[in-house]
């Protein structure tokens, strides 16, 4: 199979790689077009960087490119215009340098749809790549282009998300105009037990825990437990929060319900949460 001029690939292969290594591997066929004054950007730098993203990845390697004054489509390449940021020792992909961490993140937030930065931003806030202050400090200010949806971004990050799941829910919630709420709170209860939560909102009296298939069949996460035990231990955590005085409700949202807000708008509205 051909993915790029004078560049081949066992078909077999290529089937059984997913989007983001596919994409990949498309960097890897263009590297050798990519000029000295250019980085990998974008989402190509995103994956790259190991960062996590939920939509379906371009078809073409993209670069920022010193030497380009405008967009520029090429066969499995797009250029951007500008000089690229790649930091003091600039990380590489297959030779090429990367855009910095920063610099990536801040291209995401001003382009992509806020759902999809976010979660990737998160990630490296997440892992200490990036603090929040620093993406803040680096994003365009108002009326420049991506200015008003790179703010919606920042909003959403936290580095106590602790999965995609979480980065998800948080960007979701914003789109929504739900208050900042609190990430990993602890309750204790009479008996000194624990339960950590994945946001709180205390003026809401609102619990919200993402509720990904992967707590019930990830055996790293499930422990000795059979999944059937991990769904009562869910429900009986769920209990002891539902009868603190403080917790009114407790809103579980899944993947199937972030990928369509509307979805999520629902789900709180059945929880008498005002929107």
């Amino acid at each position: 199979m051909k993915v790029t001029d004078g560049v081949f690939v066992d078909a077999a292969a290529w089937r059984d790689l997913g989007p983001a290594e596919r994409h990949l591997l498309v960097a890897r066929a263009v590297a050798p077009r990519v000029r000295p004054t250019a980085a990998f950007s974008h989402r190509t730098a995103a994956l790259a960087y190991g960062w996590p993203v939920i939509a379906t990845p371009p078809a073409r390697a993209h670069v920022t490119d010193g030497a380009t004054f405008r967009t520029e489509h090429r066969a499995n390449l797009v250029r951007h215009a500008g000089a690229p940021e790649t930091g003091a020792q600039p990380n590489t992909f297959a030779g090429v340098p990367l855009t910095s961490v920063r610099r990536t993140a801040v291209d995401l937030a001003t382009t992509l749809e806020p759902a999809q930065a976010a979660v990737a931003v998160d990630h490296a806030v997440r892992t200490g790549t990036l603090t929040v202050d620093e993406f803040i400090a680096a994003l365009p200010e108002g009326p420049r282009r991506g200015s008003v949806r790179s703010r919606t971004v920042a909003d959403a990050l936290d580095p106590l998300h602790e999965s995609v799941g979480e980065s998800y829910t948080s960007i979701r919630m914003v789109e929504l105009g739900l208050p900042r709420p609190t990430a990993q709170h602890r309750f204790r209860h009479d008996d000194g037990q624990l339960d950590r939560v994945d946001f709180w909102f205390e003026s809401l009296g609102v619990v919200v825990e993402f509720d990904g298939k992967q707590k019930y069949t990830d055996p790293q996460m499930l422990g000795d437990r059979s999944a059937g035990d991990a769904v009562w231990h869910e429900k009986l955590r769920e209990d002891r929060l539902r009868s603190l005085p403080e917790v009114r409700t407790v809103v579980r949202p899944t993947w199937w319900h972030l990928v369509d807000p509307d979805r999520l708008s629902a789900l709180f509205r059945q929880h008498r949460v005002a929107l």
